[in-house]
């Protein structure tokens, strides 16, 4: 009699040792409860089809148009109706919701409908099948949402990042955690499955197809998001040169992006790519960058644009028809002011050999744009004379008292400045400033302005709101007793401005062993656009014989403001009277004995302000400075090629007072320089040729152990 058995146990699937696998509870629970999974899921499909039907309204629907835009006339027909701005997201959220409608309830209904399979293995198979594609189905909309969403409110990337509204932010993070959750939806709908993937060829198709699919969809996410945020804060050019050869300065920079009307740039060269028309080319393409839209480059080839090139030649006479090569500039919405800088403009070159020495174009292009930008129309800027200032007339003349400053009228000249002589008539009673005075300098006078000059100067200040420039150091009084007056102390007070009546000496050291001379800063920390002209390349002024410039209580309508003054830690003193170095190191050496002499000296170490500029209301008045001989062609450093940068402050000033941007009319040529080639004896040939070889077969010793291990595995 054969005993009864139980009956047999169903094949377990294998599993890896250890812990069970992951989501069996969750198995084993749609396994036992199969119809209340498929409840859940169609009524997770019926949430889906409620969002649907909501989104799709909501993205067809129109909103009425504003009774206010309606037409005074009976008979006119309605406005049409306005479209949802936010009709694209509506669209996107129908879209995905009805894919997961479609999802869920396609998994509720094979659960509900489909009978299940006989064995308790199968239907765990079975189960796993339906919460993989379930959930990889549901997770891959979530991430398409994500994506979908970041691409509908890209601008909002832009204003987080840009201009920091941090209110933007919402609709760029939902979006992120949309693709987060749908990353995190797939995996985990993945690992009930592993457990059957080595022995069940379905559920392996299925995963290794999810993984696939989750790689990819990752892959692209990191692009785009990565992509994106780079391309917000990383440059788009980068310019490899050592010497930043392709970088546009920060004063160029500064003018194109406060550009205040459209400008063109045509570069009207050959269409090669020889060095010197990449130079111009690159130059073109940081610029239009730089300017912000404001403006536009295009390049027109004279061989295979020669049409163009005539109609650009008949509209704008100042090409060079037998030399056409060069840059044009055009300005304003209808374009019609323009200059020309022919190609040999664009270039430094030895005047000796002839050779290249670098690109000059971006010095021409700004000084060009600075001109078009006042209209083609030089400002007329008056140069006293006749109380001792230096002479500003052309070169010939017999030189003043205070010497010449030829120098810088040609400077200023080239600067598209009408630099001018203004001498008042001895005889005339009532002398006045020319009507078309742009600003008016008064440069280091060795002797008082006359009173009617005075006069002419107060009424052009108060009654014609003109612009004024005192640059007045403290010259020797008659019989190098106490400090010549320049007339204009009481004009400077009504301004509040003090002109002080003492030398500023500085204590001898290594750094300055002369007396006389003083280190002047200027005060960025004010933000003025002048000290902010200079940046980091001007450490300091170094001058002679200079005296103090004091802002006075601010009064009604006039604002003073600290503009130059000498560094902290500087030792500086006063002396009522000019002193020559004996004198000097005397008096020196009874303060360091005596303290009481030391006050009198009125040793400090603080800082001196020996400049200030003058507002009212916001608009630009006046600029003092402590000292004039520095602006004068005896003062100056001449080294061949150089631009002293006390003109550069001049022209700065001069913008200042004629509200516009002050910029440094100078820009540093890009050098060219020639690589040469090390010599055959310096070479490192260990690190030429035996380091790369070595390094080489490390990296295939490491490959071939890591293919080697995954092997054995």
């Amino acid at each position: 009699m054969t005993p009864d058995l139980p009956p047999p146990l169903d094949p377990a699937p294998p599993t890896a040792p250890g812990a069970a696998p992951a989501g069996q509870g969750l198995v084993e629970w749609v396994r036992a409860s199969r119809p209340a999974a498929a409840y859940v899921l169609l009524g997770l499909a019926a949430l889906f089809l409620a969002a649907t039907v909501a989104l799709a309204v909501r993205s067809l629907r129109t909103t009425p148009a504003d009774p206010a835009a309606a037409s005074a006339d009976p008979d006119a027909p309605p406005p049409p109706p306005v479209a949802d701005p936010n009709k694209g997201s509506y669209t996107a959220g129908f879209v995905l919701t009805a894919y997961g409608f479609l999802v869920a309830a396609a998994a509720g209904a094979y659960l509900l409908v489909t009978p299940p399979r006989p064995t308790t293995a199968e239907q765990r198979t079975e189960a796993r099948a339906v919460i993989l594609a379930a959930g990889g189905l549901l997770g891959v909309g979530l991430m398409a949402a994500g994506v979908l969403l970041f691409w509908q409110w890209s601008d909002s990337l832009t204003g987080w990042l840009d201009r920091n509204e941090a209110r933007q932010r919402l609709y760029v993070i939902v979006p992120l955690l949309l693709v987060v959750a749908g990353i995190g939806l797939v995996f985990l709908a993945v690992q009930p499955a592993r457990a059957e993937e080595r022995h069940n060829q379905f559920l392996r198709r299925l995963v290794y197809g999810t993984n696939l699919a989750l790689t990819v969809l990752l892959l692209l996410l990191v692009l785009l998001v990565g992509n994106v945020v780079i391309a917000r804060k990383v440059p788009n050019q980068l310019d490899t040169t050592e010497t930043g050869f392709y970088t546009l300065s920060d004063t160029t920079k500064a003018f194109l992006a406060r550009l205040p009307e459209p400008v063109g740039l045509t570069v009207i060269f050959p269409d090669t790519r020889e060095r010197l028309v990449n130079d111009v080319r690159q130059f073109a393409y940081r610029a239009e960058d730089a300017a912000g839209g404001k403006l536009t480059a295009r390049f027109v080839s004279p061989q295979t644009n020669k049409r163009e090139l005539a109609e650009l030649e008949a509209q704008y006479p100042r090409i060079d028809r037998n030399n056409p090569y060069g840059v044009l500039l055009t300005a304003g919405p209808d374009g019609k002011r323009h200059a020309f800088i022919p190609s040999n403009d664009l270039f430094d070159t030895n005047p000796r050999t002839g050779q290249l020495q670098g690109f000059a174009g971006e010095a021409k292009v700004l000084r060009e744009l600075r001109f078009l930008a006042d209209n083609e129309q030089k400002p007329a800027i008056y140069f006293t004379q006749g109380s001792g200032e230096p002479s500003v007339v052309p070169a010939g003349t017999a030189p003043a008292l205070g010497g010449t400053a030829a120098q810088l009228r040609a400077f200023l000249d080239k600067a598209y400045l009408d630099c001018k002589p203004l001498v008042f008539p001895p005889d005339a009673a009532a002398p006045e400033v020319p009507a078309d005075a742009a600003a008016v300098v008064v440069l280091e006078p060795h002797s008082p302005l006359p009173e009617p000059a005075v006069g002419a100067l107060r009424k052009y200040m108060t009654e014609r709101k003109g612009k004024l420039v005192v640059a007045a150091g403290p010259v020797p009084g008659p019989g190098d007793k106490g400090v010549a007056r320049t007339g204009l102390e009481d004009l400077l007070r009504e301004f509040n401005v003090r002109l002080g009546d003492r030398f500023v000496y500085s204590y001898p050291s290594d750094e300055l062993p002369d007396y006389r001379l003083a280190v002047i800063l200027l005060n960025r920390d004010l933000r003025n656009p002048i000290a902010q002209v200079f940046g980091p390349r001007t450490g300091g002024l170094v001058v002679s014989d200079v005296r103090q410039v004091e802002p006075l209580t601010a009064g009604p309508g006039f604002q003073a403001s600290p503009l130059m003054y000498t560094p902290d830690g500087l030792v500086t003193w006063l002396s009522a009277d000019p002193l020559g170095g004996a004198e000097a190191n005397q008096l020196l050496r009874e303060a360091r004995q005596n303290r009481e002499a030391a006050r009198r000296l009125s040793l400090s170490q603080s800082p001196r302000l020996v400049g200030a500029v003058v507002s009212e209301g916001g608009t630009a008045r006046a600029v003092v400075f402590g000292n004039g001989a520095m602006f004068s062609d005896q003062a100056v450093d001449r080294r061949p090629g150089a631009v002293p940068p006390t003109y550069d402050l001049m022209a700065a000033s001069l913008d200042w007072l004629r509200d516009k941007p002050p910029l440094p009319t100078t820009v540093e040529s890009k050098v060219y320089q020639e690589y040469q080639f090390p010599e055959p004896a310096a070479v490192d040939t260990t690190r030429l040729v035996w380091f790369p070889l070595g390094l080489g077969l490390l990296i295939v010793i490491a490959f071939g152990a890591g293919v080697w291990v995954i092997r054995r595995k």
